[in-house]
């Protein structure tokens, strides 16, 4: 049976550009939609292989058009952390016009299946951990704009495959400035920083781990033969780190200290927050192959040739 084939957006963004390899590594047929002034350095030497469209100049239908797509993996987003007022028209451009548009003229146009990426940020993380059945409570405007979203795709689940991952604290190679990428670059440079009093715990979960969950979910539309369903799952290592324990899982892996000086609680942090991810391991039959501690050492060493 031939591969199906799938559009994915956000490609060159980190997690995306992961899965784009993940999914070229499987022989799937793929096409990128971008924009003319995406910045291309994750994916530059995977780009031969895919069939990409830059969506600032060409309109979306004319891509269904052109391409017979069974399956849409949405990952491009507009991320805020802190609210700003300025941003809020941009944010709801990206992350629930532009998918509820590709929504639409998707399933006009026969696709089968939708993945789409959200955020732990949607939930009340005061019971843990963390289920799907969890009571939402936006964290911030980000999170607002994916229940918006996530409320327009749950309508088109009685005619396709619906996959929504909610995700806790990726980190990996290639990684956005976030903190993982902070503390390791500090450290191999020697150079002192500063973070808040470190105590909040956060649930990471390596990119590699998260690409399997995409990948396993793909596969297993295919194997279900897109029957319409609609289902959310949490990815995180489900065990909490404080970051204080993650600096000294980094310290450990680069053989140094790390000169940290620790501050005050940040303000309107979630101080502990971690997934209930047996689900995933249920339905989808997905585990950690990596965890936490192997994927920093491989994270290290991608920084460690950056640096030279």
């Amino acid at each position: 049976m031939a591969k199906p084939t799938i559009l994915i957006t956000g490609a060159n963004g980190f997690l995306g550009s992961h899965l784009l390899e993940a999914l070229l590594g499987q022989k799937y047929k793929v096409v990128v939609l971008k924009r003319s002034t995406s910045d291309l350095w994750r994916i530059t030497h995977l780009m031969d292989q895919v069939v990409s469209y830059d969506v600032d100049l060409v309109p979306v239908k004319n891509v269904f058009e052109a391409v017979k797509i069974d399956i849409i993996v949405h990952l491009a987003t507009l991320y805020k952390k802190v609210d700003d007022s300025s941003s809020i028209e941009d944010m709801i451009d990206v992350n629930v016009s532009f998918p509820s548009q590709l929504l639409e003229i998707g399933v006009a146009n026969g696709v089968k299946a939708f993945v789409n990426t959200g955020t732990f940020f949607e939930y009340d993380c005061s019971y843990l951990p963390v289920d799907e059945s969890a009571k939402l409570k936006a964290f911030n405007y980000y999170a607002k704009t994916k229940i918006a979203f996530e409320s327009v795709l749950k309508t088109y689940s009685e005619q396709i495959l619906i996959n929504t991952f909610k995700l806790f604290s990726p980190f990996g190679e290639k990684d956005n400035p976030k903190l993982i990428p902070l503390i390791i670059q500090k450290g191999l440079n020697a150079e002192p920083f500063s973070l808040s009093e470190g105590l909040q715990k956060i649930d990471l979960i390596y990119v590699k781990d998260i690409v399997d969950a995409y990948m396993k979910s793909i596969d297993r539309m295919v194997d279900l033969s897109f029957k319409p369903e609609f289902e959310i799952y949490n990815l995180g290592s489900g065990h909490p780190l404080s970051i204080r324990d993650i600096v000294s899982i980094i310290e450990e892996e680069l053989g140094r200290r790390i000169n940290v000086n620790w501050g005050a609680r940040a303000d309107n942090e979630n101080l502990v927050s971690y997934a209930d991810v047996s689900k995933a391991k249920k339905l989808l039959s997905w585990d950690l192959n990596y965890g936490v501690r192997t994927g920093i050492k491989k994270t290290i060493e991608y920084f460690k040739i950056k640096n030279i």
